[in-house]
């Protein structure tokens, strides 16, 4: 269901590529490369480890709205999660003016399946229809968040624009926060600002881990 995109070509990974001196742009390279090629050996069966591994920890059962995303590209794909689930699931949906944010909207299981019910953003990924119901950030208990990277921290290398950063904040206090991603793209650390937003917990292909402890296990 969701729109492909060309993937980047294959190519040699160093290890400066995750150095303190490396730039966001090219740790956007390397996590883009990284990725495509983690996801073109096995994506199927990283998909299905951490949706297990998503289903079955206790945050996740214990909430009740969870805003999610959909995949685009070779993005970690949790579309089988929106079946059947007894939750309320938020989409996001993107916005330019008057700075970039993300609005989050209501979109059944039965919506998935109709083709009607998605608009198709200039650069190709799926949204919930601007007439979508809007659940407020304060609403959600749990968020699922993508990225190109996150660093033991939580924070998150993402396109650049800001959209979660500005979103998080707005969650209420105590709601989770979840950084999707793969082992490999998981870092010691990236450039960070202040302003941006930390991941609560990581959650790859090995399960769920606690950021900035250095006691946290996978689980």
């Amino acid at each position: 269901m969701h729109p492909g995109r060309d993937k980047p070509a294959a190519r040699a990974l160093d290890s400066h590529a995750v150095s303190s001196s490396s730039t966001k742009q090219e740790l956007r390279e390397w996590a883009r490369a990284v990725r495509s090629q983690q996801m073109t050996a096995g994506a199927g069966r990283l998909n299905e480890l951490i949706l297990e591994a998503l289903r079955r920890h206790p945050k996740y059962e214990e909430a009740r709205t969870v805003a999610a995303y959909l995949a685009f590209g070779d993005e970690v794909d949790l579309g089988a999660l929106f079946q059947g689930a007894g939750k309320r699931f938020a989409l996001p949906r993107t916005h330019r003016k008057p700075a970039p944010h993300l609005t989050l909207h209501e979109v059944t299981g039965a919506q998935f399946a109709d083709p009607e019910a998605w608009d198709v953003h200039r650069f190709g990924q799926l949204e919930p229809l601007a007439t979508a119901p809007i659940v407020g950030p304060e609403m959600v208990d749990l968020m699922l968040v993508p990225g190109l990277s996150f660093d033991l921290h939580g924070y998150r290398l993402g396109y650049g624009m800001g959209f979660y950063d500005r979103l998080i904040p707005q969650l209420r206090k105590g709601a989770v926060v979840v950084g999707v991603t793969l082992d490999a793209l998981v870092v010691p650390a990236l450039p960070h600002e202040d302003h941006d937003a930390p991941m609560g917990y990581l959650l790859t292909e090995s399960g769920w881990r606690e950021a900035a402890s250095d006691s946290s296990q996978l689980g």
